[in-house]
């Protein structure tokens, strides 16, 4: 029972999610890879699940282990709700460092982001919900 209540959860925060997504994309013009680096869940499979996907939006969970980096990538147009708080280093492939501390329970939309790697350099599983435009 409790399983399926946190799959209902997760659930629930999905669709809030895509509904976020479908009002801050709406006339918003579809845009298509953010340069020729992989798509993040192809780059890595072990963090990136691809959950739903039509012609123009996919779904997908992605998690990282405590001291989990994946491999670099890139993303389109694209909102990311946080499951699991996600205290992590974001690296661009100019070098570039940032630190972030996404907090459960936020959202954010993002531009086209270019190639870059996530490290969880926190103590706990780190964990987002992301919607990516496909065109």
């Amino acid at each position: 029972m409790e399983n399926s209540m946190k799959m209902q959860t997760m659930f629930n925060k999905m669709a809030l999610v895509c509904s976020v997504c479908g009002l801050a994309f709406v006339g918003a013009p579809l845009t298509s890879q953010a340069d020729e680096v992989p798509a993040s869940f192809q780059a890595s499979p072990d963090v990136y699940k691809v959950l739903a996907e039509n012609d123009e939006m996919r779904i997908g969970v992605a998690t990282w282990k405590p001291g989990q980096k994946d491999n670099s990538h890139s993303h389109p147009k694209a909102a990311f709700y946080t499951v699991k708080e996600c205290h992590a280093r974001i690296t661009a492939s100019d070098g570039k460092v940032k630190e972030v501390n996404n907090k459960a329970g936020t959202a954010r939309i993002n531009p086209p982001v270019k190639s870059h790697t996530f490290e969880n350099i926190g103590t706990t599983e780190c964990q987002q919900v992301f919607v990516e435009l496909k065109k």
